[in-house]
């Protein structure tokens, strides 16, 4: 069998069906009456000539796009927005306006959606990574000229110091460190109680590795106010649920940070910083469009911030309950269409109550009586496909990790990741648009179809 897609009818069929941007050529097919250009004149115009001009701009740079079957993972773009907020992208960039009136503006937005506490409010942020360098130059600053501009160095700040479970350091701490902080490692209770000191500064919690620390969320906050510090909870990727959203804040952070892109679906470079309304003023402070902080790399859009907004907004309004009937039935379409070759969906696998990447993952089980295919081979297949892959082996950094030049000539093997079951293949998903089941069932057919019987 062969796949009857290519890239151009693949691509135009999804754009088609969800009213994305990726055919711009159907976008543009409507009479003139029915257009709704802005207030500035410009309408949504095909482009004729140069970049996009084949509505294919991935085949335009040479790029393969991918059905996302690895979940909201930064390193193959996270999530991709609603229509909807496609549509307020484009609203936000009719006008010119003072980004910082529209940033408190749109933090008034968020305490009444989000249901933020008395006293608390919001910020968009450039990600969740931003939110952690502005916040904690907040922290480190107040709103003190000198120190905004000497901030990430320290030289005279009062309080410097971070305290954080030894369970809890990860890769994102980096930008915790990135203030010029010290971070100072604990395991157990009694050491955090014993840590502070007069250059303790704040507490850093990392939601989803709660359960590997010794001292669970609510025990820090009351250390810490107790001790008259502050606490930060990163909570990128942990919604849903969406009661998150508010229950977080209400356990009395100081600031709690909630990624934009993931399952929001807003603008992949947005982030929420939800905090007590003095604080959420400092860390604004020290960001874009202020010059001379060292957040000022941090910059988020006009567009981006109303597209945010969009997408926080659908998010909490969404049924969730019909979103998972929605997973189950594009699982039904891949299930129907490898079961005539012993291929048998196994239970849905869903906890809700998971601390992060919350979402329904599917899986298949192999008759290896009927084929010589294992769950690596199949996973490995779907990844090659053509014109657009389907998900990535490994979804790592694409060879832009750096080299260590003291490591040692023969390093000790590395342990190697829990053994799989190879007559088990599975993935999520959250993040396919309409038609990719039918894409990914499509390619399975011809996996299993082409396979060397057992």
């Amino acid at each position: 069998m062969n796949l009857k897609w290519n890239r151009r009818s693949f691509l135009s069929t999804l754009g088609a069906a969800t009213g994305s941007l990726l055919a711009p050529q159907a976008a543009v097919a409507q009479k003139k009456k029915d257009e709704k250009p802005g207030v500035d004149g410009h309408a949504i115009v095909p482009i004729k000539s140069g970049l996009g001009s084949t509505g294919d701009i991935y085949a335009e740079l040479g790029v393969t796009p991918l059905v996302n079957i690895v979940g909201t993972v930064t390193v193959i773009g996270g999530s991709v927005m609603k229509p909807e907020v496609m549509e307020l992208m484009r609203q936000g960039n009719q006008h010119f306006v003072m980004i910082n009136e529209l940033e408190v503006a749109a933090g008034r937005f968020l305490q009444k959606l989000c249901k933020l506490p008395e006293g608390y409010t919001g910020l968009v942020t450039g990600g969740v990574a931003a939110g952690i360098v502005v916040a904690y130059a907040g922290m480190l600053t107040e709103d003190l000229e000198p120190r905004m501009k000497a901030c990430p160095d320290l030289t005279g700040f009062p309080k410097t110091e971070v305290i954080i479970q030894k369970a809890h350091r990860n890769n994102f701490d980096h930008q915790v460190r990135q203030t010029g902080v010290k971070l100072v490692e604990v395991e157990t209770k009694d050491q955090m109680i014993n840590a502070i000191n007069d250059k303790t500064l704040a507490m850093h919690f990392i939601n989803i590795q709660s359960d590997g620390g010794k001292v669970s969320g609510p025990e820090m906050i009351e250390i810490a106010r107790k001790a008259g510090i502050y606490t930060f909870n990163d909570a990128s990727a942990d919604v849903p649920p969406k009661e998150r959203l508010w229950e977080y804040p209400a356990q009395g952070w100081d600031f709690v940070a909630f990624s934009g892109g993931k399952d929001i679906c807003g603008p992949q470079s947005t982030g929420f910083l939800f905090g007590k309304e003095k604080l959420i003023r400092w860390a604004q402070m020290n960001m874009s469009p202020q010059e001379d902080r060292i957040g000022r790399s941090s910059k988020v859009g006009k567009e981006q911030i109303f597209a945010a907004l969009k997408a926080i907004e659908m998010f909490v309004e969404q049924d969730y309950d019909a979103v998972i009937r929605s997973y189950d039935a594009r699982a039904e379409v891949i299930s129907k269409a490898v079961a005539k070759f012993g291929v048998t969906a196994l239970p849905r696998q869903f906890n809700p109550n998971a601390l992060g990447n919350v979402t329904p993952h599917y899986s298949w089980k192999i008759d290896q009586t009927k084929t010589s295919l294992t769950a690596q081979d199949v996973m490995k297949a779907l990844a090659e496909t053509k014109p657009v892959g389907i998900g990535s082996m490994n979804a790592d950094a694409a060879g832009m990790r750096g080299r260590n030049p003291d490591a040692p000539a023969h390093p000790p093997e590395q342990r190697r990741r829990r053994q799989q079951d190879p007559t088990t293949f599975g993935f999520a998903m959250w993040q396919l648009k309409d038609g990719e089941d039918k894409y990914i069932a499509d390619r399975l057919v011809e996996i299993f179809s082409t396979a060397k019987k057992a």
